[in-house]
């Protein structure tokens, strides 16, 4: 309290009938909920005056210090209500206290006592009130400016955070454009053969990468890979495997010679850590009308002709787990008429909303489909795609999916 809060009175009558008490630092003089009963006088020293927000007891409100002259738990004189704030030192202090007993006998025996008290009461609680108030006017103060001092901040990090987002976008959109590119998406023919396809990754960019060539008049060669794992991580694998795949490609002539050097290469540059694959490569000989493929660990290719639809299952261990891995060539017919559709494992291991897959059965069933309804190949593509998206409704696609057809009609093979 300063000078001119306090009320003009001479306590020396009153200190005489006080008691005398020491306390030490850090001590807790009055407790905030605690039911009290004596006032105190500072006669030298200094205490701090403070308060829990809420009996939770996790938020403070620091009032002020108290000092020599001052005075506190006057109330507790005329009300036995619990205490409002919580009084500590903060240095050794001399306090003279009265108890409310002793203040009920001074009231006996000097009745001008009481007059004194209640000015000094009257003049304590507007004191109390003001020093409140004004702490909590410099505390809403300093509240606003923390809230204008973060919220500055948070627009410089979200404008930081909204610039990069912007750079990692573009840099995505030009990731995703150079894959696009690198892909024979808009080759329709190759030879006298039909050829589709549809490529969409879950993401941006995707783990899954083909390729199909002319290697001699009569040999097409067509490949399909999938790297582990989605996204940017996946993609970078599938530019490696491009460019490896590519250096070989025209040079090895059978397809288990290809995958079996991929995978040499793999595992001497790139080592074991994220860089596996699954793979498969299909030669067709127009010539001899047989087809001839090795798969690495990747799901079935499909002939399908006018009777029947078969599955090319045989496959080895996927690229880049082992050296020396051996895989092998398998021949089946492959004639006009007949279609190969090669297809990653997104496709078949997509969820809908029930949480089952779509599996080989309703593929199949869409191979069927197509046919009795004699589409081209194209259209043939595009159902296969449809299907999928039907199939999944409103379920996030879970892998990248690619799909890749080649053949001719089924009736003139032409």
């Amino acid at each position: 309290m300063s000078p001119e809060e306090k009320p003009n009175v001479d306590l020396s009558f009153l200190k005489k009938e006080m008691k005398k008490v020491e306390f030490g630092p850090d001590t807790l003089v009055i407790e905030q909920y605690s039911l009290g009963d004596s006032f105190y006088f500072i006669e030298s020293g200094r205490v701090e005056v403070w308060k829990y927000l809420d009996e939770t007891k996790q938020e403070i409100l620091v009032i002020g210090d108290l000092i020599a002259g001052d005075y506190f738990g006057e109330i507790s004189l005329i009300d036995s209500a619990p205490r409002t704030v919580n009084i500590t030192t903060k240095e050794t202090s001399t306090l003279y206290t009265l108890t409310r007993v002793d203040f009920h006998r001074l009231i006996q025996t000097s009745p001008e006592m009481t007059l004194t008290l209640l000015k000094l009461l009257t003049a304590r609680i507007r004191n109390a009130e003001q020093r409140e108030n004004q702490v909590l006017i410099q505390k809403n103060k300093e509240l606003r400016l923390q809230n204008e001092t973060l919220e500055m901040m948070v627009k410089e990090r979200t404008a930081k955070l909204t610039q990069s987002l912007k750079i990692i976008q573009e840099d995505l959109e030009t990731a995703k454009t150079i894959q696009r590119n690198i892909l024979p998406l808009g080759l329709k023919h190759i030879a006298h053969l039909d050829f589709a396809s549809k490529f969409e990754p879950m993401a941006e960019v995707g783990g899954d990468i083909f390729d199909v060539i002319r290697l001699e008049k009569s040999k097409i060669r067509l490949f399909l890979a999938d790297a582990i794992g989605h996204g940017v991580q996946a993609a970078l694998i599938t530019m490696a495997i491009k460019a490896e795949y590519d250096h070989i490609k025209h040079n090895v002539s059978n397809p288990s010679d290809v995958l079996y050097a991929l995978n040499q290469i793999f595992i001497d540059r790139y080592g074991k850590k994220s860089n596996q694959f699954t793979a498969v490569i299909v030669d067709l000989n127009l010539e001899e009308n047989i087809l001839v493929y090795s798969s690495a660990g990747h799901n079935e290719p499909y002939v399908l002709n006018q009777s029947e639809i078969l599955a090319l299952s045989e496959s080895g261990l996927m690229l880049g787990l082992e050296k020396d891995v051996e895989y092998t060539d398998n021949t089946v017919p492959f004639g006009l008429g007949d279609r190969l559709f090669m297809i990653s494992d997104g496709y078949l291991e997509q969820e809908n909303e029930g949480g089952n897959f779509l599996g080989e059965s309703k593929l199949l069933s869409s191979f069927l489909s197509a046919r009795s309804l004699g589409l081209s190949l194209a259209d043939t593509v595009n159902l296969l795609m449809e299907h999928f998206h039907n199939f999944r409704g409103k379920t996030p696609m879970m892998d990248d999916v690619t799909i890749l057809g080649i053949g001719t009609s089924f009736d003139l093979g032409v």
